[in-house]
């Protein structure tokens, strides 16, 4: 796994497939990594992936200081200009919807085919992110991400997947504090409402029917980008991908493939 420099921080980058296909990039939650995607590979055989850990995560670089939504996507056009990828579909889960959106609307000619799952442009809460990085330096990762990681899995995959819910867990807990510091900044500040009419790259949105509130942001992000469609799975909260990766994989390999998917919630 090559190392990318983008700025001050090195990204650690997977590469897998063929080098003529066009490539697909993904784009994990908070806390998580490459390995995040494991579930959604055999969906991709034969064509190029490339996934990455994010800035402050995985085995990337954890740069001190406030991470904002601009600088996680300027990472990922430092990876494509590092491989010469002119263009890539992109597919974000949670804060890498974030990302996904970000470069959409501001680099248009760089996305080809955008799927956001469980994402939102904006999350009207600040002071728990603040709150919740003065406690990761107060106390280590080691509670938040047990009960971060747990707030966003569906009861049945809980009881159903525990050894799965621990390896995530295990994940978001050997965060570096800055890392994690650093990322919730990203949350804090995003504001992608306005951003959202600028995309033009057709787009699945896709949510989980157990995320509750945060499943509010899948019918308003469809129908403020010019080509929107969405798909709820069942047996999903937050992290569908890994919660309901049939489901998952299915919607989102048809929308790569320019197959109808529009299921929007009414």
């Amino acid at each position: 796994m090559p190392f990318i420099a983008s700025g001050d921080c090195r990204l650690n980058v997977l590469i897998e497939g063929p080098a003529n296909r066009l490539p697909v990039i993904l784009s994990h939650h908070l806390g998580g990594n490459i390995s995040c995607f494991d579930a959604q590979m055999p969906a991709l055989a034969g064509r190029r992936v490339v996934r990455f850990d994010s800035r402050g995560q995985g085995a990337s670089n954890a740069p001190e200081g406030s991470y904002a939504v601009e600088m996680l996507g300027r990472d990922v056009l430092a990876i494509m200009d590092a491989l010469e990828l002119a263009q890539a579909d992109f597919v974000g889960v949670s804060q890498g919807g974030m990302t996904g959106m970000w470069i959409a609307a501001n680099h248009p000619d760089r996305i080809r085919r955008l799927v956001l799952a469980n994402t939102t442009p904006f999350i009207p809460n600040k002071q728990i992110w603040d709150d919740l990085a003065a406690k990761a330096r107060a106390e280590g990762m080691t509670e938040i991400a047990r009960s971060t990681i747990e707030s966003w899995l569906s009861d049945g995959f809980r009881a159903r997947q525990k050894e799965a819910v621990e390896t995530l867990v295990a994940a978001m807990a050997t965060m570096p504090v800055e890392g994690y510091a650093g990322n919730t900044s990203v949350l804090r500040d995003v504001d992608l409402r306005e951003a959202l009419a600028s995309i033009s790259a057709p787009t699945l949105v896709i949510g989980g029917e157990e995320d509750g509130p945060r499943g509010a942001a899948v019918p308003a992000i469809t129908q403020a980008v010019q080509n929107g469609h969405s798909v709820l799975l069942p047996n999903a909260a937050h992290l569908s991908n890994i919660e309901n990766p049939e489901g998952f994989n299915a919607a989102m390999v048809a929308h790569l493939d320019g197959a109808p998917t529009d299921q929007s919630p009414q």
